[in-house]
């Protein structure tokens, strides 16, 4: 429930920036939680249809660019879009003097259009993209010099970037470091935790062997303060019936 909540306040920025780009000005706060919402299922949907077509295709974990293709054609994405069986009753075509199959592209094209078109130049721009250029070649390789406003977010502050992060969902994992002890045998905490742990066995290991039936070690028991009362009582009633005997 906690990654959850986490990765929505994460892509709720972005939903801010495409509904800025789209021309709304305000929004409240339930529909931008819906809308959010929906973003993040449409996108797991789209991981998922991604995954399960790299195992269909080619048995593998690792999707490639096709099976991405596919996963946007079967969610809605790419359109128009023949279907597989439409494609297949038109035959084959002459592509650079090869006769090929025949592939419906509009839907690809029109995605391709609306990466390098205005409505994404204006989400960019919302996002803190400046300027007129937009290579998506560049962004795909990660070799864009624009910042992200993920990155913005923290770089923002005096500290260093790598500590503030650490140990978070936007930094580095913490690094397990020994722990020295100062002073007594035990030079390290782990040594100290095992020496605990070997104490502990050892103390069950004499409680086990403690049975009704080993006198050895009851007798070598110190006595208690009620057992010696109870024995003095009962020495005195026994020298009473002795007098009176």
């Amino acid at each position: 429930m906690a990654s959850t909540l986490v990765h929505s306040a994460l892509l709720r920025p972005a939903v801010l920036q495409i509904l800025r780009a789209a021309g709304f000005t305000a929004a409240k706060p339930a529909v931008l939680d819906t809308v959010t919402d929906l973003a993040a299922r449409y996108l797991l949907l789209l991981a998922n249809s991604t995954s399960q077509n790299a195992l269909n295709t080619h048995n593998d974990n690792v999707p490639t660019i096709q099976d991405v293709r596919l996963a946007l054609s079967e969610n809605g994405a790419l359109f128009p879009q023949m279907t597989p069986a439409e494609e297949a009753r038109r035959g084959e075509v002459e592509d650079a003097g090869e006769w090929v199959p025949f592939e419906d592209l509009r839907g690809v094209q029109g995605f391709i259009d609306w990466a390098h078109g205005q409505v994404n130049k204006e989400i960019r721009r919302i996002a803190g993209f400046s300027g007129d250029e937009l290579n998506v070649d560049q962004i795909a390789a990660g070799t864009d010099e624009k910042v992200d406003y993920l990155t913005a977010l923290k770089k923002h502050g005096k500290a260093d970037e790598e500590a503030r992060f650490q140990g978070t969902l936007l930094g580095k994992d913490f690094e397990m470091q020994p722990v020295t002890i100062a002073g007594g045998r035990e030079t390290s905490l782990a040594e100290w935790m095992d020496k605990l742990k070997a104490k502990s066995l050892s103390v069950n290991a004499v409680e086990e062997g403690v049975t009704p039936g080993n006198s050895s070690m009851l007798s070598s028991a110190p006595g208690s303060p009620m057992m010696h009362g109870a024995e003095e009582q009962a020495g005195a009633s026994a020298s009473t019936q002795m007098t009176q005997v």
